[in-house]
């Protein structure tokens, strides 16, 4: 009898194997925590797949790389920001600063040869959807040579980072500055401070660190304090002195995950934590009554912006050599600036601690069906399903831009209010690479989640988050900068969105395959298994551990 091939609607069984990888490639924009995670995964979990992560930089690194300014280091304990997967057990300090934490992300590339999958100097200038061929257009620009060349790929992951569009302040005259005028984002390490006269411009977490760095070396120092701000103690530091590495880890990453309580108005934790900080800034303030009254906040609890450590700030603020102005600049000169009060004072170097373009805007155009991702950003929310796929509110609807595999190592709505980020990174690079393996094994052309899915999403994330401190009255890079800025966190403690996407939730999702029957991929009717030699038995257990995949009894 002849086999069957095809049936009466033209549709032909697939000549292949269950279980199948078909070829894949896939673009991840940037070489720092994201890009680093992603590969060493993909590195040891797949098989069938290329990878290539462009970053516009000269090295890996990132954040860690761009950022050298005085100071710079991180505000999760040094052993709560490593990757799971590459321990450090001998890190030179409780906060690491940014030369060491790069010098562990290089380390880590080299000793699991990740380097093969990053092209450095080359910036992603663009990335169109085609339709016809189901893959990404992606524009990449040689920054060596200048040069714009075309790369295709059926997956494009945007793992650039937040932090790191940074702005100057708007502030008149500041072109004209003919001192050393830098920004923390693009700070030359070379800069020389000592017994200069500073201003610096800012007091976010940059501005904090440069200001407790060098108020020992400097002639003259001033800032600004404009708005009030928690500065909290270094949580964790009672376990600073380890013995057992692995129980020392968990130990602070135990504390660290208590504290989404203290975000919650009204707990009786985030009520202790707020008097437990004002008594800390007033102690650490010295009776300066005035600075006290401008800086502890009365209007929002601690956590509304992400809390800074700021080891050595305030007591900075007390030197006589520092002076703290609690009105704006009018202007900048070129040998110096005008204070509130209209007196000119003069000074040898201007440092702008003065944040970055937290939009979650892509820096370049991202295009699908007629629609500009960037474009529709820059004046609408973003809306984004479980920080993992993009959506956008247009005109009140929520639509699908692509329709096709554009997915985010970490976007909006991403757990980014409290804890280290880098546990983060390696689940959403696992649920990623569980999406991929889906692609890449059952023939499918195109994922996206549903509008109707990730607009509930949206309104219920929306409405949680007006029962924390995120949402008061405090401007933060949360919230684009600003005090009533579209709030995008999850809606939830890590621990819930670490078992949210401990398994993709692909009833979330709109699929479309590559035939118009979507169990095409069951082919022939034989598994890759019954051919290379596996177990076929496996459904049984082991010797050590009979039954171990039959349903439990009782």
């Amino acid at each position: 009898m002849e086999t069957a091939r095809e049936n009466e609607h033209g549709y032909r069984i697939k000549e292949q194997l269950f279980g199948m990888e078909k070829p894949l490639r896939i673009i991840h924009v940037g070489a720092g925590a994201s890009g680093i995670c992603f590969s060493k995964f993909l590195q040891d979990r797949m098989r069938n797949v290329s990878l290539v992560c462009y970053d516009k930089n000269e090295d890996i690194g990132g954040t860690w790389l761009e950022n050298r300014y005085p100071g710079c280091a991180c505000d999760i304990p040094s052993v709560n920001y490593q990757f799971t997967w590459a321990r450090k057990p001998d890190w030179s300090h409780f906060y690491s600063y940014s030369e060491e934490i790069w010098q562990y992300f290089k380390d880590v590339v080299d000793t699991f040869d990740l380097m093969k999958f990053f092209k450095l100097r080359h910036q992603v200038v663009g990335a169109y959807w085609d339709d016809g061929k189901g893959v990404w257009d992606v524009h990449v620009k040689d920054l060596s040579s200048g040069q714009i060349f075309i790369d295709s790929a059926e997956i494009f992951i945007n793992g650039g980072g937040i932090l790191n569009a940074w702005k100057w302040p708007n502030i008149q005259g500041i072109s004209d500055f003919k001192g050393t005028l830098c920004h923390t984002a693009h700070y030359d390490p070379n800069t020389e401070l000592d017994g200069k006269r500073v201003a610096v411009i800012g007091i976010g977490s940059s501005g904090i660190q440069v200001v407790a760095n060098i108020a020992n070396k400097v002639s003259k120092l001033y800032t600004w304090v404009r708005s009030p701000t928690w500065i909290t103690a270094g949580f964790a530091q009672k376990y600073a002195g380890p013995n057992e590495y692995q129980d020392y880890c968990k130990a602070i990453e135990n504390e660290l995950n208590q504290r989404f309580k203290f975000i919650l108005n009204g707990t009786p934790e985030a009520v202790q934590s707020k008097q437990f900080a004002v008594d800390q800034m007033k102690e650490k303030l010295q009776g300066k009554s005035e600075l006290a009254e401008k800086l502890i906040p009365t209007t929002f609890g601690v956590g509304c912006r992400r809390p800074t450590p700021g080891n050595g700030f305030l007591e900075a603020l007390t030197l006589p050599h520092v002076h703290t102005f609690t009105g704006e600049v009018q202007k900048i000169t070129p040998t110096g600036f005008v204070d509130h009060f209209g007196i000119e004072h003069e000074v040898d170097v201007i440092i702008c601690a003065t944040g970055f373009d937290t939009s979650w805007r892509p820096r370049f155009p991202v295009v699908a069906r007629g629609n500009n991702i960037q474009e529709l950003y820059a004046e609408k929310p973003k809306v984004s399903h479980l920080s993992i796929a993009e959506f956008v509110i247009v005109q009140r609807k929520l639509i699908n831009p692509s329709s096709s595999k554009l997915l985010d190592n970490g976007g909006a709505y991403g757990p980014v209010g409290h804890g280290s980020f880098l546990p983060i990174i390696e689940l959403i690079s696992q649920h990623i690479l569980s999406i991929v393996k889906k692609m890449q094994t059952e023939n499918i052309r195109s994922l996206a989640p549903r509008r109707e899915r990730a607009e509930a999403f949206a309104e219920h994330a929306d409405l949680f988050l007006k029962r924390t401190a995120w949402s008061s009255g405090c401007p933060s890079w949360f919230k684009q900068g600003r005090a009533d800025g579209p709030l995008t966190i999850f809606p939830g403690s890590r621990l819930v969105f670490f078992k949210l996407l401990a398994e993709p939730r692909y009833e979330d999702y709109d699929i479309r395959y590559e035939s118009r029957n979507p169990f095409e991929f069951l082919g022939t009717g034989f598994t890759i298994d019954e051919f290379n030699g596996s177990d076929l038995s496996y459904y049984l257990g082991t010797k050590e551990n009979p039954g171990a995949l039959l349903p439990p009894t009782g």
